[in-house]
């Protein structure tokens, strides 16, 4: 009974969580869509004064992403702004005649990383992410743990208290297991365990279980 009760709450929490970060995410792409089409409006004609022949690069996203894109519309590049001959002067952080936004055109060549809500039952989490699309968007990220473990962040009431975890440490001369508070470790979804002997358990860690190496493994490997 009690299992079905707690079952049923992680459905309703994960469910609502899941809602929240859907609406956040709706929301937050179709303010960024508005406010790139307001950049769009509030152009200055001058802006790319030329009146460009197809093909032309143009703005084709505002909103996760901001990107540029080839278009074969002669009345797009013969519009006289927002139109631009090379990609790099679209996607260039916006100077003068150039750019379409502030800060240029997403870069997906970059490398990111970010703190996102790990577990919502029965403890509250974060847990790390280098997801670009995650990591790209401006709503359910945080660049640390402590941002994101703060109450009414990721988890109304914030994180529960950290636990650390049981990682395999040692391969030779002897199979081991050693403790850590890294939450980054711990809350990686993988190779962590409660405890030392989840950990030494043959098939956890250790594919035999943690102990000394022998001379018959060291022969095979």
């Amino acid at each position: 009974m009690r299992l079905a009760a707690g079952l049923l709450l992680l459905a309703l929490l994960g469910g609502a969580a899941a809602a929240r970060e859907l609406s956040a995410s709706v929301n937050d792409n179709e303010r960024r869509e508005a406010e790139g089409k307001a950049s769009v409006a509030a152009a200055k004609p001058g802006a790319a004064s030329r009146f460009l022949k197809p093909p032309c690069f143009v703005p084709t996203e505002y909103a996760p992403y901001q990107k540029c894109g080839l278009t074969n519309n002669a009345t797009l590049c013969g519009r006289g702004y927002l139109a631009f001959p090379t990609e790099d002067l679209c996607c260039a952080p916006q100077r003068g005649a150039v750019g379409v936004w502030a800060s240029g055109c997403t870069d997906f060549s970059k490398t990111v990383s970010c703190w996102v809500a790990g577990q919502y039952f029965p403890t509250q989490s974060c847990r790390p992410s280098t997801e670009f699309a995650t990591c790209s968007r401006n709503w359910g990220r945080w660049a640390s743990e402590d941002a994101c473990c703060a109450a009414g962040a990721a988890h109304t009431e914030g994180c529960s208290e950290a636990l650390p975890c049981w990682v395999a440490d040692a391969w030779y001369p002897a199979r081991t297991c050693g403790k850590t508070d890294d939450q980054g470790v711990c809350q990686r979804g993988w190779g962590a365990y409660d405890s030392v002997d989840e950990c030494c358990a043959p098939g956890a860690a250790h594919s035999q279980g943690c102990g000394a190496v022998d001379a018959a493994e060291v022969e095979q490997a």
